[in-house]
């Protein structure tokens, strides 16, 4: 275990040199909330028998002990968390929190919800030492795909699917969001409910505030949120759980996103999305609605291209009409026909020797979700295998190789450099790069599909 701080000692021992007990303070300020204001440590006085921790409760106290107990009690559970945390996270801690008081008074919290959202915690170690990292980066998309398309998993969303079958129809007909994609979504950010994360939000973003050195304030812009939701009464301070990153519930929105996009589908008062299944099918519905979902339309379609196709002419029709690629010999590999309007994409997940899709809108409603392509093609393919649709008729590559975080930016750099627009270096693959990598390949005389491989990238480099 570290050592205790001695700044942290210093600064926490006073606390337990507590005022004269008197009953019939001013305005109702017990020695409590005497001692909360005076020395500006945010915990809420609790109540004899209250909960401070879901496995420690208060022992009901002698008269006349609740409040000194309580404020013990709340304290040392603030101590002993603070003891786990190294001394710079401990001491960051206490003087964020501290800090954070008057914005969040400006922002309209009150007193009681803020002390009451902090009693008892401290830096949390394993946010600190998970910060950073994003799978769905460091995966091929095929391994992702298919470990998010397994039998298991298609066969629960189809019992969901009976079995909320009349909350999904009423998200239908409010919203026009698919119910096989609400189903999916539902999926993979937390199993139905199974997996929704039991990281207690207040404390992760406080932590990842404090404590971390990437985007310190948009999780403290978070924290603000999380705790409008607390004011609001739409969950209790240890019922706010969810993702060590402090997504919310069964959806994962994180508080901003909930702010705007959480409904109270069921009418009970409360926007529940870690315990109410109409809501979390509602509130997903609502999100896609609200990110430009296109209502009885497709997310996309598996395609086959022609034998001989021009994958040079994909940067000229990417976001042109479905027209334009029917004429390029794009077809569905189930022979049906394409939609006669609207806006496609063709989207090559593993290069030219890997199944091939035509993308429409929805996928990108879908994509606002989780900004990942693997994430992306998940939701639509597992929603189609709960729909009913049969498995892919493309394989993918044998040996697929990719790149990883610092190729994919040795990438960007390299097209930046060789004069094409590359507005970010985020070592992520996104539309920008892939037109860029597709419009290089074709000048290098390679196949043009804007799949980065090691082989592309030593080329690539070589280039003067």
């Amino acid at each position: 275990m570290p050592a205790k701080p001695s700044s942290l000692v210093a600064s926490m021992a006073r606390y337990f040199t507590f005022p004269p007990m008197r009953r019939g303070s001013p305005k109702g300020g017990g020695g409590a909330a005497f001692l909360a204001r005076e020395r500006k440590l945010h915990v809420a006085p609790l109540q004899s028998g209250a909960s401070i921790h879901p496995r420690l409760r208060l022992a009901p106290p002698h008269r006349g002990e609740g409040t000194r107990l309580a404020r013990l009690a709340c304290l040392g559970g603030l101590l002993a968390s603070l003891a786990l945390a190294s001394p710079a996270h401990a001491d960051s801690y206490l003087n964020f929190v501290t800090a954070l008081w008057p914005r969040a008074e400006k922002a309209g919290i009150s007193r009681e919800t803020f002390d009451a959202a902090f009693a008892g915690l401290g830096v949390d170690p394993k946010v600190v030492s998970l910060a950073g990292t994003q799978p769905e980066f460091n995966q091929t998309i095929r391994a992702y795909v298919e470990s998010r398309l397994s039998a298991d998993r298609i066969a629960q969303g189809k019992a969901m699917a009976q079995r909320w079958k009349s909350w999904l129809d009423k998200a239908e007909e409010r919203y026009g969001v698919d119910r096989y994609v609400i189903l999916a979504i539902w999926s993979l950010e937390s199993n139905y409910g199974a997996s929704p994360g039991n990281s207690d939000t207040i404390r992760s973003l406080t932590t990842l505030a404090c404590c971390t050195a990437k985007r310190p304030e948009l999780f403290r812009d978070e924290l603000i949120d999380a705790l409008r939701i607390l004011q609001e009464h739409d969950i209790t301070p240890r019922g706010m759980t969810g993702s060590w990153a402090g997504a919310l519930g069964q959806v994962q929105f994180m508080p901003s996103s909930f702010l705007k996009y959480a409904v109270d589908m069921d009418g009970d008062g409360k926007r529940d999305i870690w315990n109410e299944e109409p809501d979390v099918i509602g509130s997903i519905a609502n999100y896609l609605k609200l990110h430009d979902w296109d209502a009885g339309k497709r997310w996309g379609y598996e395609v086959k291209l022609p034998a001989r196709f021009d994958f040079t002419a994909i940067n000229a029709h990417d976001g042109g009409p479905v027209a334009a690629w029917a004429k390029l010999g794009v077809a569905r590999v189930d022979g049906k026909p394409l939609p006669e309007d609207g806006k496609a994409w063709l989207f090559l997940p593993a290069g030219a020797k890997g199944p091939a899709f035509l993308t429409f809108q929805n996928y990108w409603a879908i994509k606002t979700y989780n900004i990942s392509d693997s994430y992306t093609l998940s939701v639509g393919l597992l929603a189609d295998r709960i729909r009913g649709i049969a498995s892919l008729q493309g394989r993918w590559p044998a040996q697929e190789t990719t790149l990883n975080r610092a190729q994919i930016t040795a990438m960007q750099k390299k097209l930046k450099a060789l004069g094409y627009p590359i507005e970010t270096i985020d070592g992520k693959i996104g539309p920008a790069a892939r037109a860029a990598l597709r419009t290089w390949q074709a000048k290098a005389g390679l196949v043009a599909d804007g799949y980065p491989t090691p082989a592309v990238l030593q080329k690539l480099s070589a280039t003067p």
